[in-house]
Order: C-alpha cells, then structure tokens, then sequence
C-alpha cells in the first residue's frame, strides 16, 4: 500500500482516538511511516491565494480540531485527475505513480458541516544526512455538508475482498510462476486471522476493532499495485488479458472499500 494512503489512514484512525481522549504521543514523529518525513503541516488558503500554517504536526492538528469542537475524522476517496490527453486510464494503473490513483481525503466533521483536507508531498533536501528528505502537508481544500453517515461495514467489506481475491487468485495461477498467488492466499488467512505480516505500528494508537486490523492487514498483503515489478506490470497472454483486466479493476475497488471502511470504523467509537 502506497504511503500517502496508509498515512492518510492512520491520521484518520489515530486521530479519533486522540479527539476521544486517548494518548498517542509516540505516534508523530516516531512512527515508521515518517522515517523518511521531515515535516507534516497542516496548511488552510488565504484570500490571496497563498497557504496559512495552521499546525506543525498532527498532535498540533488535533488539538486545534477538538478546541473547534470537531467530533471526528472519516476517509474519503475521489476520483483520480484525469489527464485529457492520455485518454483515461484505470486507477489502479497509476496508484504507484506519484500523484497517480485516487485521491485520499479526511473529513473532520462539526455538527452539520465539514472540512476536506487533501494530503501533498514534494522533496525537500534530497541529500539530508537523515535521509528525511519529504514535505508533507495537508491542505484545507474545501468544505461540505456533512453526510449522515459514512460505510463503516467490516463484515461486507471483508466479504467483498474474500471474493475479490479468491476470483483474482485463479488469474494468478494461470499465469507461468503464478505470480503473486500466494499474496492473495495469504491475504485471505489474514482476513481470518490465520497469518499475515504484523499491523503496521500506528495501530496501537487506535481503536481498531480485531475485525478492522484483520481486514487492514488482508489490505496491505493483497496490495499488490504499483510501478516496476508489481502486478500491473505484468503481460498475460491475449487469451487471459480480459479476465486480468477485470480481476485487477474488482480487487482494486474491493482494497479501496476496505482502506476506507477500517477507517470510519473508528469514527464515532
């Protein structure tokens, strides 16, 4: 799973609990998903058109979202920005690239109105000794009615990446080497708590049900989109390509669901 996105999660996820009164002080800036980040502001428009620091860090964010009385944050995706001239292209094609994919938004919510905060990443010294070489800053972008309520299904969610994988798993082993196979049968142990690679570390800074780790951990093992070398860069012969094409659209719709739904799943708890 791309790091905009994962990072977008646990911001959302960790952030609940803090708005709940639960510590996370060794969330930011110790989490390894900002071994390589050297900042991460939050950043709200002026009329002018330049940008107003709002927070340096998330604990800093937080806090000003709860003295505004906001009740909590939930996960959105919105469609890719399209590039006219290329045609368009599945999303899942263009995840890894940077820029490429859905776009990753958080919603903190204040009674009947909310805010939508889009995530932006840029280099910064790209010869530091630490190698934190990232600029991180997420964006007041714009303001919305707050829906009554957001998926928060585990259960279905699961359900549809079970089927997903189990249907995606057959494309694999059709291929020479059944690249990637295993991933997706490991992801379907995970789904029942029979293995998988350990939660990511932000997790414990949360109130993820079991079902919601399962399920986050099923995601990142089946996340198998990217650049070079992963699934989207494989050729199935002519007679196969139809049924990759539509196993990759369905698995990827199925991870975007999941991603979202362990993340509103803390929302309100």
């Amino acid at each position: 799973m791309q790091l905009p996105i994962l990072r977008t999660l646990a911001l959302v996820t960790v952030g609940n609990a803090v708005l709940r009164k639960r510590d996370a002080g060794g969330f930011w800036p110790n989490d390894p998903m900002f071994r390589y980040t050297a900042s991460l502001d939050f950043m709200t428009p002026r009329e002018n058109g330049n940008l107003a620091h709002a927070a340096a860090g998330p604990d800093v964010w937080f806090k000003k979202l709860a003295s505004r009385g906001c009740t909590g944050l939930r996960m959105h995706s919105a469609p890719m920005r399209q590039d006219p001239k290329l045609g368009a292209i599945p999303e899942h094609k263009l995840v890894g690239m940077v820029g490429g994919g859905p776009r990753w938004l958080i919603e903190p919510v204040y009674g009947d109105h909310s805010e939508l905060w889009e995530g932006f990443d840029r280099i910064g010294d790209k010869d530091a000794a630490d190698k934190k070489i990232w600029l991180t800053a997420y964006v007041l972008i714009g303001e919305a009615q707050s829906a009554p309520k957001v998926d928060a299904d585990i259960r279905g969610a699961s359900l549809d990446l079970r089927a997903a994988l189990t249907a995606i798993e057959k494309v694999a082993r059709s291929m020479p080497d059944a690249p990637f196979a295993d991933a997706f049968v490991g992801a379907r142990a995970a789904l029942e708590g029979k293995g998988g690679a350990p939660p990511p570390d932000f997790v414990r800074f949360t109130t993820l049900k079991p079902e919601a780790v399962r399920l986050l951990q099923a995601a990142g093992g089946a996340w198998v989109f990217g650049a070079m070398g992963s699934w989207n860069d494989l050729s199935p012969d002519a007679a196969l390509k139809p049924r990759y094409q539509q196993t990759s659209k369905d698995l990827f719709v199925a991870l975007q669901r999941a991603v979202l739904v362990v993340a509103n799943s803390t929302y309100g708890r």
